[in-house]
């Protein structure tokens, strides 16, 4: 299913981010779609009543060779139905808990590395995710320094790096066959160091791209 086009985002802070980073030349490939071919836009749908809020954070800082990367996790065994796979660094809300803090937080907690609120941009539109009924709210924030990292064993089995130039180029997407309760199902992925980006957490990341894209 192929879901409508959605209008250009003209937010400042979209147009301070790409001038920041230098991307005015970079351009994110025409994706057919990027949900799995059963979620039939539901990403984008309103959540249910009681989806439960939670948060997460891209973060983007300077690679060791001059462009921008971006840290996702590697789920540990330990973490339920997303067990093992990759995952932008965030978490459920604590009661009293803006998403904003929720998502600085459960980075911290994740990945050893503290941001700081003042370095948050912006924030892109918010994701739902089916399989586990949560309501995602994605912040985007920028660092000029390399990160020292120390993830949590307990939640993390590791780290890896997307570089920004990565995400833009379309040679690096694919699909895969994917298996739920014996129902089998196309899904769009990104390849990063082997693994497989897909699902929510892609979804996340070409909201990022996109957003770069449209700020032009």
């Amino acid at each position: 299913m192929r879901l409508p086009t959605k209008q250009p985002r003209t937010q400042p802070w979209i147009r301070s981010l790409q001038e920041s980073l230098g991307t005015s030349e970079l351009t994110f490939p025409k994706l057919r779609h990027s949900a799995p071919n059963l979620s039939y836009g539901r990403h984008k749908a309103p959540a249910y009543p009681r989806a439960r809020q939670a948060a997460n954070l891209i973060l983007i800082y300077p690679g060791g060779q001059g462009g921008s990367m971006i840290p996702l996790m590697i789920r540990a065994e330990t973490e339920g139905i997303h067990a093992g796979e990759i995952a932008l660094p965030g978490g459920r809300c604590e009661p009293g808990e803006s998403p904003k803090q929720t998502a600085l937080r459960e980075f911290f907690e994740e990945t050893g590395h503290q941001v700081s609120s003042q370095s948050v941009l912006g924030e892109l539109p918010p994701t739902n995710v089916w399989a586990s009924n949560h309501q995602v709210r994605t912040f985007v924030a920028v660092e000029d320094s390399l990160p020292v990292w120390s993830p949590d064993p307990c939640e993390v089995a590791g780290l890896i790096f997307l570089p920004l130039t990565h995400l833009m180029d379309p040679r690096n997407f694919g699909m895969h066959q994917v298996t739920r309760r014996r129902v089998q199902f196309s899904a769009l992925h990104l390849n990063v160091d082997g693994h497989r980006v897909w699902g929510a957490t892609l979804r996340m990341l070409v909201e990022l791209g996109e957003a770069l894209t449209s700020a032009k």
